[in-house]
């Protein structure tokens, strides 16, 4: 089981976080074929729901295994997964959509929840065009989800209720216009968290499947 407790100071979920250190180990590179090509017929490996497909463009930033073109892997070290206020904790899953792991995130039990994908400096994202994330939960504490991008001055987040989630305890397989993000502020040539994700108040152990996190050119 691989759990993190970083210590994070955020005034109100709204605010843009600030990371602190991070110990949440190996995320974003698992299992990619050496070709960035999609897994084979014999693969214990999902393909996912959009399998990847080439001459498209895909890029990884964690949470992701499959086939992708640009890779921004999570290393500790210039790229982090940051997990606010130890309001969350984070362990692998076997119920997931693709690759050979989802990961769980378990609500700690304060009066919200948050973790995201830091990148030490920022990064232009401005070719990009779309988000893609599947999310899975049907616990009280994720019937309220925020999917969040930062860049160097402020975050903007999401309501995901109006990309097709629904807390129903199915996977629902998110696209967001990175114009819905810009539309609120977000520079993308300056981007320093790409992904980030708020819950509101739960009880101890109300768990959210995350898994398919990537970015596409279309």
């Amino acid at each position: 089981m691989r759990k993190a407790a970083v210590a994070l100071l955020m005034l109100v979920a709204a605010c843009r976080p600030e990371p602190g250190d991070s110990d949440y180990e190996n995320q974003g590179q698992f299992n990619q074929s050496p070709d960035g090509g999609s897994p084979g017929p014999n693969s214990d490996v999902l393909p996912g729901p959009f399998p990847f497909e080439e001459g498209q463009r895909r890029l990884g930033v964690g949470f992701y295994e499959g086939g992708r073109t640009d890779d921004i892997p999570i290393d500790n070290t210039t790229t982090h997964v940051y997990l606010y206020d130890s309001t969350v904790t984070m362990e692998p899953s076997t119920t997931r959509v693709e690759g050979r792991t989802a990961d769980l995130a378990v609500h700690a039990g304060k009066a919200w929840l948050g973790f995201g994908v830091h990148w030490d400096t920022t990064r232009n994202l401005s070719t990009w065009k779309t988000l893609h994330v599947s999310l899975r939960s049907e616990d009280p504490g994720f019937a309220s989800v925020k999917v969040g991008m930062n860049d160097a001055a402020r975050s903007v987040q999401l309501d995901v209720e109006k990309y097709g989630y629904v807390n129903d305890g199915e996977w629902h397989h998110l696209s967001i216009p990175l114009t819905e993000f810009t539309a609120g502020g977000l520079n993308l040539a300056a981007v320093n968290a790409p992904f980030v994700l708020i819950a509101g108040q739960g009880q101890p152990a109300d768990k959210l499947l995350l898994d398919n996190l990537y970015f596409t050119a279309e």
